[in-house]
């Protein structure tokens, strides 16, 4: 069972960073899109920079997560129940 859970949870954090992937691509095409130069710079600051900072911020933590399930130590620091 605690195998199913860590090949489970390894497999989520691969569909996570395609995902994130995707989407920081898709917010720089829309960045770079934008008709003039001031307005770049404006959906660079107001868009990409924050949603690139969570996206980030989300996919180290589940790194983290998956390294710490995957760990000598075992899954006791892991915050997940499966008992």
């Amino acid at each position: 069972m605690l195998m199913l859970v860590k090949v489970s949870a390894t497999v989520l954090l691969l569909v996570l960073t395609v995902g994130v992937l995707l989407a920081l691509g898709a917010l720089l095409g829309w960045q770079q899109h934008a008709a003039t130069s001031s307005e770049r710079i404006q959906r660079l600051l107001s868009g990409v920079l924050p949603t690139a900072g969570v996206l980030l911020s989300l996919l180290l933590a589940a790194f983290v997560w998956v390294a710490l399930l995957w760990s000598a130590q075992g899954p006791e620091y892991v915050p997940i129940s499966w008992q």
